[in-house]
């Protein structure tokens, strides 16, 4: 009996190895329950993969694509872990072959076990920002169409969802995790964001307060992103993220974020 509750492997055999550099294996392992009975434990051995939450102008990047075991799925760019690769690299790599977007920076929102009981994958999930756009290189075999969506489509699923052309927009666990993951992070920097018909005079004055009142202890990269949900679809608000997003750090970072919070503050004033 093992007194920790953890398994053990005691040996391990390929059947079969396949895939980009032979990198996803067929395996059984013998393996040691905690109750110290040996069992056979069948397993797919695959590469992490990553999945990227890239915000522009208010909007959310997503990516349709046929997908061989599950047909058409429209989920979060990303794609596998190249061998010795950083997962926040291969982050930035998918994010620019599949969308050709360059992303400033990303936040780590962690990970997820893809299928916990029959695969070694994990993905890793990262929120990505000051995005430029460029071309597109996707691999042999790839037909990735962009699209973008808004964050009310992804975080709040209701009846007008349901009525749209694509019923559930998000068709990858991994995706579902990055989308929860990020709107909790989201709530704690700001809390809930304009409702989904609110205007620019609205939205500002939600802005506002986020950018005047920020958290100290949170990450202004965090704020950034709330502020771009709330008012980078306008193309006033996308002019103040501009310019905040190249002076939100080093040492005029204060005088930043107050100019900002003016800027929203006198257009949240204008009803």
């Amino acid at each position: 009996m093992n007194s920790d509750g953890q398994w053990s492997k005691r040996d391990s055999r390929t059947l079969f190895a396949g895939g980009p550099d032979k990198r996803i294996r067929l395996t059984v392992d013998q393996a040691v329950r905690p109750d110290g009975v040996t069992v056979e434990y069948p397993h797919v051995a695959a590469p992490d993969s990553v999945r990227v939450l890239a915000v522009r102008h208010g909007q959310v990047a997503m990516v349709t694509q046929h997908h061989y075991l599950h047909g058409s799925i429209t989920d979060l760019p990303g794609g596998l872990v190249d061998q010795d690769e950083e997962p926040a690299d291969a982050a930035r790599r998918e994010l620019a072959e599949e969308t050709g977007l360059q992303a400033a920076w990303l936040y780590s929102l962690g990970a997820v076990a893809t299928a916990r009981a029959t695969s070694t994958e994990k993905a890793h999930l990262y929120l990505a920002h000051g995005c430029t756009p460029g071309p597109t290189s996707q691999d042999a075999g790839e037909s990735v169409h962009l699209q973008w969506r808004s964050w009310h489509e992804l975080n709040e699923p209701d009846v007008t969802a349901l009525q749209a052309a694509m019923p559930f927009p998000l068709g990858d666990a991994a995706s579902l995790a990055a989308v929860q993951r990020n709107g909790m992070a989201l709530r704690a920097v700001g809390g809930l964001l304009p409702a989904r018909g609110d205007d620019l005079v609205a939205a500002a004055w939600a802005a506002y307060t986020v950018a005047a009142l920020r958290d100290p202890i949170a990450d202004d990269r965090l704020s950034l992103v709330w502020l771009d949900l709330a008012v980078g679809r306008f193309a006033e608000g996308n002019a103040i993220l501009a310019e905040l997003e190249s002076g939100h750090e080093g040492p005029d970072a204060e005088a930043s974020w107050a100019l900002a919070a003016q800027r929203l503050w006198l257009i949240a004033q204008q009803r």
